[in-house]
């Protein structure tokens, strides 16, 4: 389950339970003990912040009741699993008793992988042996999830949006190992939507916008140096990579762009995700999983 996360967001109102938005989710909380075969397994995730609101009180609440055992976790892919994109989330796994977690749950929200229960069952990313250690996790660099070949122009930041929002631009290049969270807005708005790529890695992005900060007053100057940075968006493609979707997912050849990049924003990390859908299943006598 993925109840809407404008309740619980550290950008909005924070109503919780009180948000119109939030009752779809509480009424499948009421309906929990009245079911006769209720699930064998949930999973819940949503955005920091649900972690310590009283919709989460009341989930674990009702959990308790209907004789769930559950954990909680705050993972994201960059941390967690390699992958060179940070999307801090909470997660919650329950299972109907008698069934049991493959280790004993915690009894707080587990915010480290590295040394949680699940580490030993989450595969390396070359599918050897399974992680042991923090060590062994290494984000990848964002060139391996690019695109061979696309339309500079087509993705090409505007002129106006560069000299409006380039300073505040979180940019990376194809070599960095992070790249910040997409939202649906990506595309359509500049601040804290995602990460812009600098495709000229020749340059310093620094020492550039320390040119541009030195020339303020000359347009002409600002938007050359800007230029010669070659900075463009991400293509739906490759936000879809950097979420972990598989190489034959496709959208319907009828969504429009922005379309794309707004399910994108309200996706998941599909390996992130995958992962905990594998560590719910198992039983305490599973054996561990390394491909």
């Amino acid at each position: 389950m993925s109840p809407p996360c404008q309740p619980y967001t550290r950008i909005g109102l924070q109503h919780g339970s009180q948000d119109p938005r939030a009752k779809s989710f509480l009424h499948l909380l009421t309906v929990l003990d009245k079911m006769d075969h209720p699930p064998s397994y949930i999973l819940v995730e949503n955005v920091k912040g649900f972690e310590t609101s009283d919709s989460r009180d009341m989930l674990v609440t009702q959990l308790k009741k209907t004789n769930y055992e559950f954990q909680e976790f705050l993972l994201t892919p960059s941390k967690n699993i390699g992958i060179p994109n940070s999307r801090l989330r909470y997660y919650l796994l329950a299972k109907l008793k008698p069934l049991s977690f493959a280790h004993q749950p915690s009894i707080s929200v587990t915010k480290d992988i590295d040394s949680s229960m699940i580490l030993d069952y989450i595969p390396c990313p070359d599918g050897n042996d399974s992680i042991n250690d923090k060590e062994n996790i290494v984000e990848d660099v964002i060139a391996n999830f690019l695109e061979a070949e696309v339309d500079y122009h087509d993705y090409a930041v505007p002129d106006k949006v560069l000299l409006k929002n380039g300073p505040v631009f979180d940019i990376v290049t194809p070599s960095s190992r992070h790249s910040c969270c997409f939202t649906k807005g990506y595309f359509h708005y500049a601040q804290g939507t995602g990460s812009i790529l600098q495709t000229n890695e020749e340059l310093d992005t620094v020492s550039v916008f320390d040119q541009i900060q030195q020339n303020k007053e000359n347009t002409s100057l600002q938007l050359e140096l800007l230029h010669s940075l070659k900075l463009r968006y991400f293509t739906p493609r490759e936000v879809a990579n950097l979420m972990g979707f598989p190489a034959d997912f496709n959208f319907p050849t009828a969504t429009t762009r922005k379309q794309r990049y707004r399910t994108l924003g309200n996706s998941i990390n599909v390996t992130l995700v995958s992962h905990l859908m594998r560590y719910l299943i198992m039983e305490p006598s599973s054996t561990k999983i390394t491909s």
